[in-house]
């Protein structure tokens, strides 16, 4: 049944989250062609010769708005139907759009969610002349946010030499931030620091 699939595998947060998350993004006027669309971040992002700290405060490197507007599609299509009074067949005709709408904005998440993480990777790895696998370890010892990781970014990366850092290695852990994986693009668990809970 589509509730059922609904339920034990695709949401993963409450209603109120998710709606605590979606009354921080705009409206969408009704447009045929992105119908699926309710809500936009509003990011515009400055392009890779503005300064690493003024992409970070644009938003350039936010975790992507449509997982969100994902949620809340399922939320909506959950609270459409009954399992004790509502039939298979109903359920596939009144969860259509909903169910829609949930693949499409996935979609979504997964081209623009992967579009900003490569660039999260290259701006750190071009504005220190890191590599990746280095900056893979720093973002899984990092506890803040990414606007915090810059500030260590620059204070460790600018003024420590790479032997240096490689000798600082394997003292101690920091709990790893979750994110959400993405195939054939670099890993969600290895990606950017958290700016908020993605999948449980």
């Amino acid at each position: 049944m589509p509730f059922n699939f609904i339920k034990e595998s695709c949401i993963n947060h409450s209603r109120e989250i998710v709606e605590e998350h979606i009354s921080k993004l705009q409206p969408l006027n009704y447009n045929q062609f992105r119908w699926w669309r309710t809500h936009t971040d509003n990011v515009k992002p400055l392009g890779k010769r503005a300064p690493l700290k003024d992409r970070i405060m644009n938003g350039d490197f936010e975790p992507s708005s449509y997982f969100w507007q994902a949620q809340l599609a399922l939320h909506t299509a959950k609270d459409k139907i009954d399992l004790n009074h509502h039939d298979v067949q109903y359920q596939l005709e009144i969860l259509a759009v909903d169910l829609a709408r949930y693949k499409r904005l996935m979609e979504d998440f997964e081209k623009e969610e992967s579009q900003r993480m490569g660039d999260l990777y290259d701006a750190f790895t071009s504005a220190y002349q890191i590599t990746k696998n280095e900056l893979e370890e720093a973002f899984l010892k990092w506890p803040g946010d990414i606007a915090s990781f810059y500030g260590m970014a620059e204070e460790f990366f600018r003024k420590t030499p790479s032997e240096n850092r490689k000798n600082m290695r394997g003292r101690g852990r920091p709990k790893k931030v979750q994110t959400v994986q993405i195939q054939n693009k670099p890993k969600r668990g290895r990606g950017r620091p958290r700016k908020n809970e993605i999948l449980n």
